[in-house]
């Protein structure tokens, strides 16, 4: 029976030591691994063991920059979990930390705006919305091939112009441009992850027929 019963102490401290491993004392997540230029994502974690009222600083290390800021400082709620709003104008590293303890960073991904407009059969214009300049980067114009199913590539577009968005620190580039496509068919701009990195990944505009 002695043994029974320290077998089933060894057992359950074994349990709770490996529960303490599989549970980090301080989480962090985000709502979505990658979120379009101006909007926002949720940031949330929890405090191991639970405790309420205590001070949790999410800070924040955006891409070209060497030195995290403080974004928000958020308090635990009864069950240890916290939450904050973020709206990365580039790609950003998110950690926690609480006191001594920090989480395992969390980076959110961003893709800019990317539109095409059309000006009259044959001419077009395209812009890229982000928060940095991305003037003189290269965009892929392309159409979609019914045939094949597809989309393919018809030419390359640069930026060459760029202007201050509404608000700081968005930046909108754009430039005029023609190509020859078939009546009524469906094109689309679509900016590389080459041409997107480092602060950005790929994107995809919306589609306009010719």
């Amino acid at each position: 029976m002695k043994i029974t019963a320290t077998l089933t102490v060894i057992a359950a401290a074994a349990l709770a030591s490996a529960a303490s491993a599989a549970s980090p004392p301080l989480t962090l997540a985000s709502s979505a691994p990658t979120v379009v230029y101006g909007k926002s994502v949720t940031l949330s974690g929890v405090l191991t063991p639970p405790k309420a009222n205590q001070q949790i600083t999410v800070q924040a290390l955006a891409c070209g920059t060497t030195k995290a800021v403080n974004l928000a400082r958020v308090r635990t709620a009864a069950n240890g979990s916290y939450a904050t709003t973020a709206s990365p104008a580039v790609a950003t590293t998110y950690q926690a930390t609480q006191k001594a303890t920090k989480s395992a960073p969390v980076t959110v991904n961003v893709k800019p705006i990317v539109t095409i407009k059309r000006v009259k059969r044959g001419s077009f214009t395209a812009s890229v919305t982000a928060g940095t300049d991305l003037k003189g980067k290269t965009l892929l114009f392309q159409r979609y091939a019914t045939v094949r199913k597809r989309w393919v590539q018809v030419k390359k577009v640069t930026l060459t112009t760029s202007v201050p968005g509404p608000a700081k620190p968005t930046v909108i580039a754009s430039a005029p441009f023609k190509a020859k496509v078939a009546r009524r068919a469906r094109v689309r701009l679509v900016i590389s992850k080459a041409q997107a990195a480092p602060c950005y990944v790929t994107a995809t505009s919306n589609v306009v027929r010719n």
